[in-house]
C-alpha cells in the first residue's frame, strides 16, 4: 500500500507539473495553444478522479460467522458493532479518513410509510376503507391500530410456536423506534455525522438494534485506521446470508455489483451451511466466484487441539471445492487479532479471555501463521487491483499528455528555426495533415454516433426479448413459479378456526410473497446480472472493433506527416510507447462512475406488492366471499368449512393474478429504465470515451496556422526568445516523460 500511495502521489505531483508547463506555454506570445485545451481540462480533473475511483471489499458471510469482529480486526479497532441485529441491519460501509466519524443516511417520513404501507398488504383486521388517508406512522391513530394488531398477530404466532414474518418484525420496529426517532427524521431525507470516539458509539445503537436500523438508509463509517485500508478503499460489512428477509440478499447483490474482493467468512463453530451453500451458489450464478476468497473464524473456544481444528477445516475445505475448485482459504482467530490490537481497552473478562488463548501455543501459532499469510495475500491483492483499476488508465493519460506537449514544444521551435520559406512549406505540409486527420476524426465521430444507435437497437431488442411482459424469458420464469406455487388447504383448516379467516389469509400472502422473493432474488436477479454483463461485452467489443480500424487510418496519416517533417529537419518523434490497444486500457467501473451511470437497483425488484393493496382485494370480492361464509353459520359446520376453504382458494388465485398484474407492471418500469437510464447512456459513454482516447495522441495537429505564420514573419529577436521558452518547456516534457518511466517501472515491479 506505501508503494502504491507513492506512486499516487507522484502522478498527482506530475500532473500539477503538466499544468504549470501548459500556463507557461499560455504566455508565449505568437504560439497558439489550442492543442493544449483538452489536456488541461483532463489534468485539472485529475485529482478529483484519482481519489475517486474506490476498490471495494464485500465481506459476507452467514448471521453470527463473525464479520464485524473479522471487520474490526483489519481496523485493528473496535469499531463496528459486534453481534449486530440480524432482522433490519444493513451493510455498513467503511473507508479511511484523518478523523473518526460515522455518517448516518436517514429514510425520510414518505420512504418509511411507503414501506411500512407494502409491508401491511392484506394485513389482518386493519382494513382501511377505499378512499381513507393512507397510513401515517406520525398520526397517533394509526400508530395504535397497527400495534393493537401486530399484538395479536405475536400472541397467535407464540401460542403456534410459529416464526414471526418478516414483515411484522420490521413493523413491530418501526413502531418500537419512533419514539427514540421522531425527532431526527425530516420531511426530507436527512444525513446525521457523529464525530469523535465519544459521539460515534451512537453509530452502534443504530447498526445494533432493529428498532433504529430500520430507519437507516445508508451507514458510513470513516476511520483513522492503517494498514491496508486507505481512502481509496472501502470495507463492507454486509448482512448476514441466512437473513430471513430477501431484500438483504438483494442488497448485497447490489453491492457485489460494484465490488472488486469478495472475502466470505465461515465460523469454524459451525461450518459451511445451507445458508452458505446457497449463497454461494448464488454468487457463481452471478459470475464473480474468480473474486471470492474465504475466511474460516476460529472459535478456539470450541476446538479442544490442532487436530480438531484441522478437522474441522479439511471439511470445510472438502465443501467448498463442490462449489469454487482449489478455494483459497485462510484460517485463523479475528478475535483473537482483535483483542491483540486491543488489550488495554479490554475488559477484566476478555483479558483472561486472551491469556487462556495465549496458553495454548499451538492454536496460537497456527492462527498467527494464517493471519499473516492472509495479510500478505491481501495487500498483494490489492495492489494488484489498485495498480490495474486506479493508477494504469491514469499513468496512460499523464503519459500521452507530456508527449503531446513536448512534441507541440518540438514542432512549434523547429517551426521558428527554419527560414521563411521552408517555414511556410512545413505549415502547407501540415495544413494538408490537418485535414486529413480532421476528415478521419470526423468520420470516426459519426461512425461511432451512427453505430452507438445501431447498438442501442440491438440492446433493446435483446432487452425487450429478455424482460418482455407477455414472452420475455424471465416474465415467463416468474410465470410459471407463480402457478406451480400451491397451498395445502386442508392442513390449515385448525388454522382458520383458531386464528380467522382474515388472519389465515395475511399468512399465506406472507408465505408466498417471502417465496416469490426468495425465487427473484436468487433465480432471475443472477439470470440477469448475467445478461447485462452479456450486454456490457456486447456493446464494448462492437465500439473497439469500430474504433480499432479509425486509430489505425489516424496513425498512418500521422506516420506519412511525421516523415515528410523528417526530412525538412522538424523532428517530432512519435511516442513508440503507445499502442492501438489503449483503446481498452480502461475500466468500465470507472467510467460509470465518471457519467453518473448506475444499474437499476435489484432491492427494487421486490416493491412490486405496493400495487397489492387491501381495497383492491376487496373490489375483486375476496371479502365479499367472506360474507357468504359468515351467512353459513346457521348451517352444517362441515358446509361452513368448505366454504371457508373455498374463499380462501379463490383469495389466494386472485393474490396471484393481482401480484402477476403488479409484477409486470414492476418489470416494464426496470426494463425501460435499463435501457434508457442505463445501458443507452452507458453506450454512449463507452463510444465518446473510445474517441477522446483515439484522439488524445493527436492533439498537436489542431492548431491555429494564423498565429504561427505572423511569428514567422516576425521579429527575429523575438522569434530568439520563445525558441527559447519553447526549448524550455520541451525539456521539461521530456523530464516528466522520464519521471513516468519510472514510475511504471515502479508499478510493474
Amino acid at each position: 500500500m506505501q508503494s502504491f500511495e507513492v506512486a499516487k502521489e507522484k502522478l498527482l505531483s506530475l500532473s500539477e507539473d503538466l499544468l504549470e508547463s501548459i500556463d507557461a506555454a499560455r504566455s508565449i506570445p505568437g504560439i497558439s495553444t489550442k492543442p493544449l485545451d483538452g489536456w488541461e481540462q483532463i489534468l485539472r480533473g485529475m485529482d478529483e478522479r484519482i481519489h475517486g475511483d474506490v476498490i471495494r471489499i464485500a465481506v459476507v458471510g452467514a448471521i453470527k460467522s463473525g464479520k464485524s469482529t473479522f471487520v474490526n480486526a483489519i481496523l485493528g479497532r473496535d469499531y463496528l458493532k459486534r453481534g449486530a441485529g440480524v432482522i433490519t441491519s444493513m451493510i455498513t460501509r467503511v473507508r479511511k479518513n484523518s478523523k473518526l466519524e460515522a455518517i448516518l443516511d436517514l429514510k425520510n417520513w414518505e420512504e418509511v410509510n411507503a414501506e411500512m404501507q407494502q409491508a401491511m398488504v392484506l394485513f389482518p383486521s386493519l382494513e382501511r376503507q377505499h378512499g381513507s388517508q393512507p397510513f401515517d406512522i406520525r398520526q397517533k391513530s394509526d400508530r395504535a391500530e397497527l400495534e393493537k394488531v401486530l399484538n395479536t398477530l405475536i400472541g397467535e404466532k407464540i401460542i403456534t410456536n410459529e416464526t414471526l414474518d418478516s414483515k411484522s418484525v420490521l413493523l413491530s420496529s418501526y413502531l418500537k423506534g419512533y419514539p427514540k426517532i421522531k425527532e431526527m427524521v425530516s420531511r426530507e431525507s436527512g444525513v446525521f455525522t457523529f464525530v469523535g470516539p465519544v459521539q460515534i458509539g451512537k453509530h452502534r445503537e443504530f447498526a445494533g438494534d432493529d428498532a433504529l436500523a430500520v430507519y437507516l438508509k445508508d451507514l458510513e463509517l470513516h476511520v483513522p485506521a492503517e494498514g491496508i485500508l486507505d481512502e481509496n478503499t472501502e470495507i463492507g460489512d454486509c448482512q448476514g446470508v441466512d437473513s430471513i428477509n430477501p431484500h438483504h440478499l438483494a442488497m448485497i447483490q447490489d453491492y457485489l455489483l460494484n465490488t472488486h474482493l469478495i472475502l466470505y467468512v465461515v465460523s469454524s463453530r459451525t461450518g459451511i451451511r445451507q445458508a452458505d451453500v446457497g449463497f454461494l451458489s448464488l454468487i457463481k450464478k452471478m459470475g464473480f466466484m474468480d473474486n471470492v476468497f474465504f475466511v474460516v473464524n476460529c472459535d478456539f473456544n470450541e476446538h479442544g487441539d490442532m487436530s480438531d481444528l484441522k478437522r474441522v477445516t479439511d471439511r470445510v475445505a472438502e465443501e467448498l471445492s463442490m462449489i469454487k475448485p482449489d478455494p483459497e482459504i485462510f484460517v485463523f482467530s479475528a478475535l483473537l487479532n482483535l483483542f491483540e490490537n486491543t488489550e488495554s481497552d479490554l475488559s477484566e473478562k476478555d483479558r483472561e479471555k486472551l491469556r487462556q488463548w495465549k496458553v495454548d501455543e499451538e492454536l496460537k501459532a497456527f492462527s498467527d501463521c494464517e493471519t499473516e499469510r492472509f495479510n500478505t495475500f491481501l495487500e498483494n491483492r490489492l495492489n494488484r487491483d489498485r495498480v490495474n483499476l486506479l493508477l494504469k488508465s491514469h499513468t496512460e493519460r499523464l503519459n500521452a499528455a507530456a508527449t503531446n506537449l513536448r512534441q507541440w514544444a518540438a514542432f512549434n521551435r523547429e517551426l521558428l528555426l527554419k527560414g521563411t520559406q521552408e517555414a511556410r512549406q512545413v505549415l502547407d505540409t501540415t495544413r494538408h495533415t490537418l485535414e486529413q486527420l480532421e476528415g478521419q476524426k470526423n468520420l470516426l465521430k459519426d461512425t461511432l454516433d451512427g453505430s452507438s444507435l445501431k447498438i442501442k437497437r440491438s440492446l433493446g431488442a435483446d432487452i425487450d426479448g429478455m424482460l418482455d411482459a407477455r414472452f420475455g424469458a424471465l416474465v415467463k420464469d416468474i410465470r410459471d413459479f407463480v402457478k406451480r406455487y400451491d397451498v395445502d388447504y386442508h392442513i390449515i383448516e385448525q388454522d382458520i378456526e383458531e386464528k380467522g379467516f382474515s388472519s389465515v389469509l395475511y399468512d399465506l400472502f406472507q408465505k408466498f410473497k417471502e417465496a416469490l422473493d426468495r425465487y427473484i432474488t436468487e433465480t432471475i436477479n443472477p439470470q440477469l446480472i448475467q445478461f447485462i454483463h452479456q450486454e456490457e461485452k456486447k456493446a464494448e467489443e462492437k465500439l473497439h472493433a469500430i474504433a480499432k480500424s479509425y486509430e489505425l487510418l489516424i496513425r498512418e496519416a500521422q506516420y506519412r506527416h511525421q516523415s515528410v517533417l523528417t526530412t525538412m529537419g522538424v523532428g517530432v518523434t512519435e511516442n513508440r510507447e503507445s499502442t492501438p490497444s489503449e483503446i481498452s486500457g480502461w475500466e468500465l467501473g470507472g467510467l460509470k462512475r465518471k457519467n453518473g451511470v448506475r444499474m437499476p437497483s435489484f432491492v427494487s425488484t421486490l416493491h412490486y406488492s405496493a400495487k397489492i393493496r387491501s381495497e383492491a382485494i376487496m373490489r375483486l370480492g375476496v371479502y365479499k366471499l367472506v360474507g357468504v361464509v359468515r351467512g353459513l353459520l346457521r348451517k352444517r359446520k362441515d358446509k361452513e368449512r368448505a366454504g371457508e376453504i373455498f374463499a380462501l382458494r379463490d383469495g389466494m388465485g386472485r393474490i396471484k393474478k393481482e401480484t402477476m398484474r403488479s409484477l409486470v407492471f414492476h418489470i416494464n418500469d426496470y426494463r425501460e429504465n435499463l435501457k434508457f437510464q442505463y445501458f443507452y447512456i452507458l453506450t454512449d459513454a463507452i463510444a465518446q470515451n473510445i474517441y477522446e482516447t483515439v484522439i488524445d495522441r493527436f492533439r498537436i495537429f489542431t492548431v491555429d496556422m494564423s498565429e504561427a505564420t505572423d511569428l514567422i514573419d516576425g521579429d527575429q529577436l523575438e522569434k530568439d526568445r520563445v525558441i527559447e521558452m519553447l526549448h524550455g518547456i520541451e525539456t521539461g516534457g521530456e523530464g516528466i516523460l522520464d519521471r513516468l518511466r519510472e514510475i511504471k517501472k515502479s508499478i510493474a515491479s
